[in-house]
């Protein structure tokens, strides 16, 4: 071996621990610490250096690369358990011309055979065993060979039946996932008890299925999609497509996009609109899932120690690039939560010019290792805000130490309890102000659109407005205001009409608006359900929410601080006597359901927050969870493991039509 292939050698074996390091954190912690796009790109480059060096190599060390072996270990906190039959991985491919290959190795044992196309789900894989239909174990992939048992945890997803009407022994796999409106909801949920969100869907699945607390798989909604069949043949199934029936009509929740096809022209079709459908599906995926539909032919096509050959993983090219990393530096939001950001090299994404992205907090940067000068990855976060995803190239061999003082009112920032986050505690930093301001007026608050925060950042400068009051008093100063520059007549009417608007706004908007610590639309709206009127805050008795144990004592406690601040007391005063006194407009219609409490669960004719809407409407409390104090569990389709737990708490379940007359009663 030359000094060239010595070389060589050493730079395949750097990226085969790299690559193995990557595994160890997707695997065994669940925490992956590059995107799927890095892992792909330098997979792909591993793979080709092994085929074209493979010579510089022994037969046993590529077998012991992570390109030929799923590279898990097993965590000690959950029992393990040997699966019966190997639960591999699918090999991937970019290209249609790949998987002509794959078509092709097929036409060497087949002359007739169709196809089966699904989704590739971006999730966990579940192997779950039902003995005498019901659910006996459910096991994760793990290395392949052996698994863990979080059956506890599987019990506590809704449309996993617990039950079916099959007799055989079944063992079924399939994909865990969280769906992206409940990923939303547990990053917001996080982001108002001030705790580090979640990456993505894939992770806050992962971390969730392996709670030590079932309680909390449950409060997250994670969903399952179920997909093979070991030994079809033994339940009478020989296809792909059949098999998908047979689950569906013992209750499994299979994806709708799956389809049959026949030829490589159908399946190149198909890719071509999956990209576009998959942009609007509820959960993640970044790719489709190509199946032989025929099963007879799986034991002739065999498999290697990873892949099967009767499967194929398609995944669309990343859209990533490489730039220079040119300077680090933070914002500051409302809360005063600190945010870390990435100035780059222009480069061009997606058919636009960067500049920026987003670095989230300086755990981010710790984890990923970088500084200034580096050359690094970026991709653009849901087609609108790029953000940096990993290091391309190492220039500088120091990682960027944490800022300590804000940029705005030079005070210091400190670290949370967590050491997650930092925050800049000055309550009169001009920019937690000015964005304090920004959120009172945002669509999701007060809703004054015309006003806009370029607006309110001249204002402010102007000193117009330097607290929310403020905003109320512009239409003393409308003559002053419409000879600004780049403003007149017609503008500043329409802004002044806006604010006069906003007055008669209902209750819950004006308290999100407020930026009370902890406090998010869901649990605005609910106070404002309870406090009816913004004067009535003076002296309400905010301890009562306490009892609610969708609050708790430490959002309680927020509470009954804020409202007892001298500087918000006089706030509240001030807004009311500038006419600014909304009511909670949703007050309930009835006292029907007055003191009365639900729980809702499974598939009902609309959308659970039409339910919700209703109940609260009507004086009832809606809560996430099963407890002794419920009353009511209005259980649709599907109901799952809430239904076991309401009848063990003797708490009344009923149907959609019940619940009508209930409310007609």
């Amino acid at each position: 071996m030359n000094e060239n292939e010595i070389k060589i050698k050493n730079k395949i074996i750097e990226l085969q621990n790299k690559i193995s390091e990557w595994d160890k954190h997707y695997y065994d912690f669940d925490d992956p610490i590059v995107s799927d796009e890095i892992y792909d790109t330098e997979y792909n480059k591993l793979k080709k250096y092994e085929e074209q060096y493979s010579y510089l190599f022994s037969d046993s060390e590529l077998q012991s690369s992570p390109t030929n072996k799923i590279n898990a270990h097993l965590s000690r906190i959950f029992t393990k358990v040997e699966h019966d039959f190997p639960m591999l991985s699918l090999d991937k491919t970019y290209s249609i011309e790949e998987i002509q290959k794959f078509i092709d190795n097929i036409k060497k044992i087949a002359s007739k055979f169709s196809f089966f196309i699904e989704p590739k789900i971006d999730g966990l894989s579940i192997s779950i065993k039902y003995k005498k239909g019901k659910l006996f174990r459910a096991v994760t992939r793990g290395n392949g060979q052996i698994g863990e048992d979080v059956t506890s945890n599987i019990l506590q997803i809704n449309n996993i039946p617990k039950e079916i009407d099959y007799q055989e022994d079944l063992e079924v796999r399939g994909e865990v996932f969280l769906a992206i409106d409940q990923f939303e909801k547990l990053n917001m949920s996080l982001k108002e008890e001030n705790k580090p969100i979640m990456a993505n869907p894939r992770n806050a699945a992962a971390g969730t299925l392996r709670q030590l607390n079932p309680e909390i798989v449950k409060q997250r909604n994670l969903s399952a999609f179920l997909y093979y069949i070991i030994n079809p043949q033994k339940h009478n199934i020989f296809n792909i497509e059949d098999s998908f029936r047979f689950l569906k009509k013992l209750g499994f929740e299979v994806t709708k996009e799956a389809k049959k096809v026949n030829s490589i022209e159908e399946i190149t079709k198909y890719i071509g609109d999956f990209k576009e459908i998959r942009k609007k599906l509820n959960y993640e995926t970044d790719g489709i899932v190509i199946k032989l539909n025929e099963i007879k032919f799986y034991e002739q096509l065999g498999q290697t120690s990873k892949f099967p050959h009767w499967a194929i993983a398609f995944k669309y090219e990343p859209d990533i690039t490489s730039t220079i990393l040119k300077d680090i530096f933070i914002t500051i939001g409302r809360t005063g939560v600190v945010t870390y950001n990435a100035k780059l090299d222009e480069v061009e994404l997606s058919g636009t010019k960067v500049s920026y992205a987003t670095l989230n907090n300086y755990e981010f940067i710790r984890n990923l290792g970088i500084n200034i000068n580096d050359s690094v990855y970026i991709k653009k976060s849901g087609e609108i805000i790029p953000c940096l995803i990993g290091i391309a190239n190492k220039n500088n061999y120091e990682i960027f130490k944490p800022i300590d003082t804000c940029p705005y009112c030079k005070n210091q920032i400190y670290f949370n309890e967590t050491g997650l986050e930092q925050f800049c505690l000055n309550q009169d930093c001009p920019e937690i102000k000015i964005r304090k301001l920004i959120h009172f007026t945002s669509k999701e608050a007060l809703d004054i659109n015309s006003l806009g925060e370029k607006n309110i950042t001249l204002f402010h400068k102007l000193n117009y407005i330097n607290d929310i009051t403020d905003i109320f008093k512009l239409k003393d100063y409308q003559d002053e205001l419409i000879n600004l520059s780049g403003f007149g007549e017609i503008s500043i009417k329409k802004i002044i009409q806006s604010i006069e608007e906003a007055k008669n706004k209902s209750l819950e908007k004006l308290i999100f608006g407020l930026s009370i610590p902890l406090i998010g639309i869901k649990s605005a709206k609910f106070i404002a359900s309870k406090v009816l009127k913004l004067e009535n805050v003076l002296d309400f008795d905010f301890s009562i929410f306490e009892e609610y144990h969708d609050f708790g004592s430490k959002i309680t406690s927020n509470l009954i601080e804020w409202f007892k601040d001298e500087k918000n007391i006089l706030l509240i005063k001030r807004l009311i006597n500038l006419g600014v006194n909304p009511s909670y407009l949703e007050e309930q219609k009835t006292d029907i359901l007055s003191n009365l409490s639900f729980v809702i669960t499974g598939t009902l004719s609309k959308p659970r927050s039409y339910f919700e809407k209703i109940i609260y409407k009507n004086g009832g409390q809606v809560f996430s969870s099963i407890s002794s104090n419920i009353k009511y569990l209005l259980a649709g389709e599907k109901a799952g493991s809430k239904l076991i737990k309401a009848k063990k708490f003797n708490i009344k379940v009923i149907t959609e039509e019940e619940f009508y007359e209930l409310l007609n009663s």
